[in-house]
């Protein structure tokens, strides 16, 4: 199934998706949609030292 073709995951009505995005934004971080097989959400953030 995975995620529907042309839904842009950083502008949704989804709460899960919105609660994502607001805390990778916060913590100055990226995120990234990867369709392979199925559907993942790679979200990387620097460390802080």
């Amino acid at each position: 199934m995975g995620f529907p073709e042309g839904l842009d995951f950083r502008n949704t009505g989804s709460l899960g998706l919105q609660l994502a995005n607001i805390l990778v934004e916060q913590l100055e971080g990226t995120i990234e949609l990867q369709k392979d097989s199925g559907t993942t959400f790679k979200i990387l953030c620097r460390e802080n030292n």
